[in-house]
């Protein structure tokens, strides 16, 4: 057994000979792929959107903090 990262206890056999199935036909490979792809830009989207809330909230955050401190509240 060799090995790092929790992998030690997995012979080197068992990984060299693992088959890993897979789709022979090329045209389930490519509607497979374009689903990951449009999983991935969707994924990008999501997370740009998140940071935008963040910031947002930050904003709003800084100006009720200022409003407090000035009395306005």
């Amino acid at each position: 057994m060799t090995g790092a990262v929790g992998h030690k206890r997995v012979s080197k056999d068992f990984i060299e000979n693992y088959r890993l199935p897979f789709p022979k036909s090329m045209t389930e490979q490519k509607a497979i792929v374009a689903k990951l792809d449009a999983l991935s830009e969707q994924t990008k989207k999501l997370g740009n959107i998140y940071n935008r809330k963040l910031a947002n909230l930050e904003e709003l955050k800084k100006s009720i903090l200022k409003k407090a401190f000035s009395g306005e509240l």
